[in-house]
């Protein structure tokens, strides 16, 4: 369990880093395109380097410090307090205090669907989200076994993973998207003699076009670097939290045909315990890219686990 925890950790910095530089040289090939067709020498290059340095470093900042609330806001969750549902609360309390961990703050998407997830940066900043359809479907037994996988992520630091994971992508989206309508209908470029760009430039510019073509793909197998082991290590800690781990294979039987909820999206989706885009989702080879591992696969190992008991 800490070996994962370490390598989290690890993954979450990579990847930040690997963001920061890749930003970096979107900055630097869209100012030798612009070099090259208003015909300037390197100034635009160097410029918008910079400046792309500079917006990555402010994107990283804000993931890493913000991305729970930018989730949040995201997906439309509020807050819920003990007097407002003490059964919850008191599940989630005392899972805190079985696992020796500090009590998270409880959000509530109001949606039928039934589904769940963790995020925050720390288990100091964890938060748990339920739909209103998991808290109202679910018994205790089965409420448990979800709180428990998503106290389960805090604990080994998915959360902090999954959440960098959501800003750094729809970054990468958005700056794709925009830089393709400007190269595709920017207008035309100077003549040769006046670019000044030569060779060179032609062919860093053809470079930085397929990295910005390339981008959405790039920002989707950031995504999938996210292991499906996550949710395999998960369901495991959290039936040893509860010690009862037909709990959540019960739980699992009920979400995986009713788990979309309206407002997630492909941005968000992996941090949830089942993939929430049910319909939406139709994706060319979902299998190959689901974030998700198989439901089945997933309650027939917590079956195992049980022994037969409560399944």
């Amino acid at each position: 369990m800490y070996e994962n925890i370490g390598k989290n950790r690890a993954k979450t910095y990579f990847i930040i880093i690997g963001f920061f530089a890749f930003i970096a040289a979107i900055g630097y090939f869209i100012g030798v395109y612009l070099d090259y067709r208003y015909g300037l020498r390197g100034q635009y290059a160097i410029l918008l380097l910079v400046f792309a340095l500079i917006i990555a470093a402010v994107m990283s900042f804000a993931s890493y410090y913000h991305s729970d609330k930018i989730v949040l806001k995201l997906t439309g969750a509020r807050p819920i307090s003990r007097e407002e549902n003490p059964r919850v609360y008191y599940i989630v309390e005392g899972l805190s205090i079985a696992s020796g961990m500090p009590m998270p703050k409880i959000y509530t998407i109001d949606d039928q669907g039934m589904n769940a997830f963790a995020t925050g940066r720390n288990p100091q900043k964890g938060v748990i989200v339920f739909t209103r359809g998991l808290i109202d479907h679910l018994n205790d037994e089965e409420l448990k076994g979800v709180a428990a996988h998503e106290l389960a992520h805090i604990k080994n630091y998915d959360i902090l993973l999954g959440t960098v994971i959501v800003v750094l992508v729809g970054m990468l989206t958005i700056v794709s998207n925009i830089l393709l309508r400007s190269f595709f209908f920017g207008g035309r470029r100077r003549s040769s003699r006046s670019s000044g760009g030569g060779a060179l430039s032609l062919i860093l510019m053809i470079v930085g076009i397929v990295l910005i073509l390339l981008s959405p793909v790039i920002a989707a197998i950031i995504r999938f670097a996210i292991s499906r082991n996550r949710e395999y290590l998960a369901d495991s800690t959290g039936a040893l939290f509860t010690r009862y781990p037909a709990g959540l294979a019960n739980a699992l039987e009920k979400i995986q045909n009713h788990s979309a909820v309206r407002t997630a999206n492909n941005a968000t989706a992996h941090l949830f315990i089942s993939n929430p885009l049910g319909k939406k989702n139709k994706a060319m080879f979902k299998g190959m890219f689901n974030t998700h591992p198989p439901v089945e696969e997933r309650i027939k190992r917590l079956k195992e686990m049980s022994l037969g008991v409560g399944a």
